[in-house]
């Protein structure tokens, strides 16, 4: 039976290099147990099928509702369980209820409030599920405050929200820049119809730019769609979903910037690893990965409006700001990395202090 236990609901791709980096450390004491999709369908468990043992995920009231089934005596057993804070979950509520009952430790992993904020109904819930745990792990580093203080003397750990292990990031400035891009869904919430129509009104394909959508969805024929309908299907690239690292890091080095024309999430701590500044919406619910504002490395562009995006691309199309690329990857790589991320989901599993200082990251 293992001390540890990761119950969730799914483990993305992108959480490859944390997952194994946790079970190297935590070795056999450690299993994680999760589904194959999400809530959301499009957001799919990834990892190497050796990191995990799978488990059934079933959605109900029109995929509102998640009930997993599988391994639960090994969650409730276990020494320290993490599962998702998500209130949509009916087998978290389960286990964080039946672990309480029989006095066993058991920590909640996410997002402190839903995208909607702090105020709303399922906002409460995620905090009386806080009550009844031993602890909370978020993704972002600004949101440890609020947490302690929704919750006087609940323990919180951070695991950020991270890609890529600290030697797969960094900027080189060998490379000559031309492209525009964006990397994740290609789904409506991500507004990516806003970015082809700004990249077309920008003008900037007639200097040389293209524009790089990566990634996968519902929207990709109709980007493509548009792009022609604009007549910038010529200087428009759209690649499918990679998580390649080497890849990626290809076309990052010939980006002037990424953008997030819609909410903006896991992109920011990607384009800023790879020292490439990100152009995002001024009034969007973003993810907490927007606490990287404090970099220098995001610039705002007015939300929904063609003619604000247009204009910051062609200001960012202008200026030289590879003198603070470095320094941009350089914070990502020490606080956002996978080694960081693993780093706090072994501290709150194994019940280590994870001290912060003054400025908000973790002290050395």
């Amino acid at each position: 039976m293992p001390k540890y236990v990761l119950y969730t609901a799914v483990l993305p791709a992108y959480r490859e290099h944390c997952m194994a980096l946790v079970g190297q450390v935590l070795g056999i004491q450690y299993m994680a147990y999760t589904g194959s999709a999400h809530l959301d369908p499009t957001v799919r468990t990834g990892i190497s099928k050796n990191l995990y043992t799978p488990i059934r995920n079933h959605r109900f009231a029109s995929g509102r509702v998640l009930l997993q089934t599988g391994k639960w005596m090994s969650a409730l057993r276990s020494s320290t369980t993490i599962l998702d804070l998500n209130p949509r979950s009916l087998t978290a509520w389960y286990l964080l209820i039946a672990r309480r009952i029989l006095g066993k430790r058991t920590l909640l992993w996410g997002h402190l409030h839903p995208q909607n904020g702090g105020r709303t109904r399922t906002a409460s819930l995620r905090r009386s599920m806080r009550r009844i745990s031993s602890g909370t792990i978020l993704y972002g580093y600004d949101s440890v405050e609020t947490a302690r203080a929704e919750l006087l003397g609940g323990p919180v750990w951070v695991a950020p929200n991270s890609l890529y292990p600290r030697s797969e990031l960094g900027f080189d400035k060998n490379f000559a820049r031309n492209r525009i891009l964006y990397v994740g869904r290609l789904e409506n919430a991500k507004k990516l119809d806003l970015l082809v129509a700004a990249f077309a009104h920008s003008e900037l394909y007639s200097k040389g730019y293209q524009l790089t959508i990566v990634g996968h969805g519902s929207q990709a024929d109709h980007l493509q769609d548009i792009a022609r309908e604009l007549s910038v299907d010529t200087y428009c690239q759209f690649i499918g979903r990679t998580y390649d690292a080497k890849i990626v890091r290809e076309l990052y080095n010939e980006a002037i910037c990424s953008v997030s024309p819609g909410y903006a999430g896991l992109s920011l701590t990607q384009s800023i690893g790879f020292g490439v500044p990100v152009l995002v919406a001024d009034n969007e619910l973003h993810s907490p990965e927007i606490e990287l504002d404090r970099t220098g490395a995001v610039h705002y562009f007015t939300s929904d409006s063609v003619q604000s995006l247009a204009s910051s691309l062609c200001e960012i199309a202008a200026v030289d700001w590879t003198s603070s690329a470095t320094g941009w990857s350089n914070t990502v790589a020490r606080y956002y990395c996978a080694e960081s991320m693993a780093a706090g989901l072994i501290a709150a599993f194994r019940n280590e202090e994870q001290s912060l200082g003054k400025d908000g990251w973790p002290k050395a």
